[in-house]
């Protein structure tokens, strides 16, 4: 009782019994409007979305699983795996080729047997690649030193055949604006061995730094959706007619994939050194 005499809530049984239930829809509406919180100054991933709606609607947003499928069939009937390997996870779709496969030593020409191994993967991504995907093409070398009259570092060899690789594609039909370079040199390691750091490559054997030198040589083509507006701009310019572009289920914010290579490593073969 309070000094007026009236019965506070939860001296009676039936008070006490759901007592609890304040204290919990209290706790329920703060981790509600925390979350809207965090949802109201997050930015969605295009991909990460279309995983999202397939695992809990069962449909598939998108194409990439079927680029990756088709792709993966490519490369069992050229007999390539272990030089080609495609990953699909939240970030997009990644595409990774050995250099060996592509270029010869030192070099950023492809390779003429290369040309034609490539060149049923970048028409396929030309034709089938759904609209609202962009390609990042990715340059990596090894830490050997590179100094030729063509290029000075490994940074600029790893940049001239990520754009060779970026040209082919272009060729392909596929639009220049879906397209862009980075190279990398050999500052993003494909294993847990950092080849920059001297105490960590002391602890190798030849082997096994081959082995890591050899992982790091490749060259990967990542798709992942382009930002809604670049995607809405490129369509209503290929059509002429902005009530043509067609509904791609793209949310309103979207970030490109982490271009961080987390990628398992390949086998390469021995003799490409860059």
């Amino acid at each position: 009782m309070n000094w007026l005499g009236e019965q506070r809530y939860g001296e009676t049984d039936e008070g006490r019994r759901i007592a609890w239930m304040i204290s919990y829809a209290d706790m329920m509406t703060i981790i509600l409007t925390f979350m809207i919180l965090l949802l109201s100054i997050s930015t969605i991933a295009q991909t990460k979305y279309e995983v999202l709606v397939e695992e809990f609607t069962g449909e598939r947003v998108g194409n990439l699983h079927d680029v990756q499928e088709t792709i993966d069939e490519i490369v069992e009937q050229a007999a390539l795996q272990g030089e080609v390997e495609t990953y699909l996870d939240d970030d997009g779709l990644s595409i990774e080729f050995s250099n060996a496969l592509l270029f010869a030593t030192g070099s950023a020409e492809l390779r003429d047997e290369a040309r034609a191994i490539f060149s049923p993967i970048k028409e396929h991504l030309a034709v089938e690649l759904g609209p609202q995907y962009g390609l990042i093409v990715e340059g990596y070398t090894d830490d050997v030193p590179i100094s030729t009259a063509d290029y000075r570092s490994n940074w600029e060899l790893s940049t001239a055949r990520a754009i060779h690789v970026k040209e082919a594609i272009a060729d392909s039909g596929v639009d220049p604006r879906r397209l862009s370079v980075q190279g990398f040199a050999e500052t993003r390691p494909a294993t847990e061995i950092d080849l920059l750091d001297p105490s960590a490559v002391a602890e190798l054997s030849d082997q096994e730094l081959e082995e890591a030198r050899s992982a790091n040589r490749r060259v990967v083509i990542r798709i992942d959706t382009l930002p809604h507006e670049r995607v809405e701009h490129l369509l209503t310019t290929a059509t002429g007619d902005v009530e043509a572009v067609p509904d791609l289920q793209i949310p309103e914010e979207t970030e490109g994939g982490d271009v961080d290579n987390d990628d398992e490593p390949t086998d390469s073969a021995p003799f490409d050194f860059h």
